[in-house]
């Protein structure tokens, strides 16, 4: 892979504070792409989480 850091599945739900479920349904619509780093282990790149958050973070206001 490049010199991006990559980060897990439940890394990446707890940094959009969403479930797996809804990370799926992020991949499948096109707004976040997954990487498979062998046969099984699926991985997400930290900046295109982080991306995603910031879009998230304008739609939908913060907790408190």
């Amino acid at each position: 892979m490049d010199n991006e850091e990559y980060i897990t599945t439940e890394q990446a739900c707890a940094l959009l504070r969403v479930s797996r479920r809804t990370l799926e349904r992020y991949t499948n619509a096109g707004r976040i792409r997954k990487y498979r780093r062998g046969i099984r282990n699926v991985v997400y790149k930290r900046s295109e989480v982080e991306h995603l958050r910031d879009e998230l973070s304008e739609v939908r206001p913060e907790d408190g």
